[in-house]
């Protein structure tokens, strides 16, 4: 009494602490995929029965067989032979057939559940996402998932053999001798207390393994990304040190998890064998009374081996669910992210239709910008960039210019106030996922995809003819080295696109930017790389490729902002437009000459060429 009173204190426990809420939403979510596939999992599960009720009808003919030998009766002898090859070359035959359809089933079930996981995983809030690192997603999209639909796949169709092997093998030895199946069933108890054992340390091992295989992916990740670097500092010994640690880590995990396994296993083996043992010797004792046959004997000790496998098995798929239930669970912490609002109204159509004939209005009203429960950026911005203009945002490292492109491009949600976009009369509207397609955006750094220069121009038209991606070229002012390189604009872009310098690829860039032709241009540092000269050109180039066009650029250097309407400071948490005077104050000696002196569609005039 007093170990049942224990065991419910214990669940009790579980209840308040939410870990039973937890594993039941993690097997609810996993029957949400079983039951989105259950016609293929149904016929995969079909099989899997026949090819168990085959094996133990091929026990009952060995039964039969063996009786016609022993007993001289030649009448039954051809008969019981012809069954026992015949259920045979059926198990070959469903075997086969088994393989091929689990193949065709696991691809399906395989491409579908990731096809939803990762079309849930990439429509979530960039801001909510941003809180887990690159390498960690990597891993849960792949080995998670991957355990999930394994579990998927085999759960029901492995219980469900299980169960006829179980079901058929006991209701035969009960018909032959019910004192022979009490027997085989005498483990039960034993393999039931070390599943729950096994359960308990299972799950709890199968968390630390993982998370340790997700930090383990992210540690690769940034080390082939940053090899370069590492290479350069001469940081190889370090890096190889901490890989070594990493893998002492990794083993001391595999091998812990494996001791407390081949515990189980040992004493489950030994009380099997045992059962096994005792099994044979009382149908050797009954065959030796002449109260059964040879070939019975065969049928029984080989049905109580089924028995008691079967039932060991069927006791071992709760570990392997469990197992699986851990997997859903991280997978569910990112699939249940908030997701981005991505509606296209009726009025955000006929803006997008308007955008480029009459441009579009940028404008934050009392805006304060941070991220998640951190300390505010800044407080109360007021911002604003009219069609045809430059507009420059300058401030220190780190206070809040990329902050604010993020907030403009609906990445980043704004704590208070708001940030919209108007085009001619239609408008003010709520920046959010939907207005994304007004802005063409080129961040800091490479951006360059596996593929080709074209390949790469093309990704925001895939349409675009060759005319047209060289036009954009020369416009970012590219095409003077694209030309030359060895297969011009189809030249395969790889390994980082470590053969072109980082002002190839900011031009590259701008270039998929202007061939994008969207409204508004958001530029990040992206001339940082280029010489005052080019960088004045390609300016030019983009303003005058589209007149109308709202250009943002965020910019240390003072020669960006000789070709800005209006510049915007930020710093130490305040976001104000300033004069030439206070910019030549905050970037010192060497100031811009013509600040605020047109339109970007007039300074589009002195175009030069590249």
């Amino acid at each position: 009494m007093k170990y049942l009173i224990a065991y419910i204190r214990r669940v009790a426990r579980r209840i308040r602490e939410g870990k039973l809420q937890e594993l039941f939403s993690q097997l609810m979510w996993i029957g949400h995929y079983i039951k989105m596939f259950w016609l293929p999992i149904g016929g995969y599960t079909l099989l899997n029965m026949t090819g168990s009720a085959l094996g133990l009808l091929t026990t009952m003919a060995s039964r039969t067989l063996v009786d016609s030998v022993t007993g001289h009766d030649s009448g039954m002898l051809g008969l019981a032979a012809a069954a026992y090859v015949g259920v045979g070359v059926g198990q070959i035959f469903v075997s086969a057939i088994r393989s091929r359809m689990s193949l065709r089933i696991n691809l399906h079930i395989s491409q579908g559940i990731r096809l939803d996981i990762f079309d849930q995983v990439i429509q979530a809030d960039w801001e909510a996402m941003s809180a887990y690192r690159p390498g960690d997603i990597q891993y849960r999209l792949g080995g998670d998932v991957m355990m999930v639909i394994n579990n998927v796949l085999t759960f029901i169709p492995s219980l469900m053999s299980m169960l006829v092997s179980f079901g058929g093998a006991f209701v035969v030895m009960m018909q032959n001798d019910p004192a022979m199946a009490a027997i085989a069933l005498c483990g039960a108890p034993v393999s039931l207390l070390v599943s729950r054992y096994n359960i308990i340390k299972m799950r709890e091992y199968q968390k630390k393994n993982q998370e340790f295989a997700s930090q383990n992916v992210s540690f690769n990740q940034e080390l082939f990304q940053n090899l370069q670097t590492i290479k350069a500092f001469g940081l190889v010994d370090t890096f190889t040190g901490r890989y070594r640690e990493q893998q002492r880590e990794s083993v001391r995990i595999q091998l812990d998890r494996n001791k407390y396994q081949q515990l189980g296993n040992i004493l489950t083996s030994l009380v099997g064998q045992a059962i096994g043992y005792a099994c044979y010797g009382f149908a050797i004792y009954r065959l030796w009374q002449g109260q059964i046959s040879y070939g019975t004997m065969t049928m029984l000790v080989g049905m109580a081996g089924s028995l008691r496998s079967s039932f060991s098995s069927v006791v071992n798929l709760v570990p392997s669910a469990l197992r699986a239930c851990v997997s859903a669970g991280r997978v569910m912490e990112i699939t249940e992210l908030p997701r981005e609002t991505a509606v296209e109204t009726t009025r955000l159509r006929r803006m997008f239709e308007r955008a480029r004939e009459t441009g579009v209005l940028v404008d934050m009203h009392g805006v304060t910008a941070a991220y998640a429960e951190g300390k505010a950026v800044y407080e109360g911005a007021e911002f604003r960039a009219a069609p045809g203009e430059i507009v420059g945002l300058v401030g220190p490292s780190g206070l809040g210019k990329t902050t604010t492109l993020k907030l403009l491009l609906g990445l980043l949600h704004p704590r208070a106030g708001q940030v919209s976009v108007s085009c001619g009369d239609e408008g003010p509207e709520q920046v959010s996922a939907a207005t994304r397609r007004l802005f063409s955006y080129i961040p800091q750094g490479n951006t360059l995809f596996s593929g080709t220069i074209a390949d790469n121009v093309r990704l925001m038209r895939p349409d675009a003819s060759d005319e047209e991606v060289e036009r954009a070229l020369r416009a970012a002012c590219a095409w003077d080295f694209v030309s030359e390189l060895e297969d011009g604009p189809d030249t395969v872009v790889r390994d980082n696109a470590q053969r072109l310098s980082e002002g190839q690829k900011q031009r590259i860039s701008i270039a998929r930017a202007v061939l994008a032709d969207a409204p508004v241009l958001l530029l990040d540092e992206v001339t940082s790389a280029l010489d005052v000269a080019t960088e004045r050109r390609v300016l030019r180039q983009i303003v005058s490729h589209n007149p109308r066009r709202t250009v943002i650029v965020t910019a240390h250097r003072p020669s960006v902002f000789e070709q800005c309407t209006r510049v915007y400071l930020i710093d130490d948490g305040r976001f104000e437009e300033i004069d030439e005077g206070r910019l030549r104050e905050f970037l010192g000696e060497d100031t811009p000459r013509s600040l605020g002196s047109g339109s970007a569609s007039q300074k589009g005039e002195r175009n030069d060429s590249c």
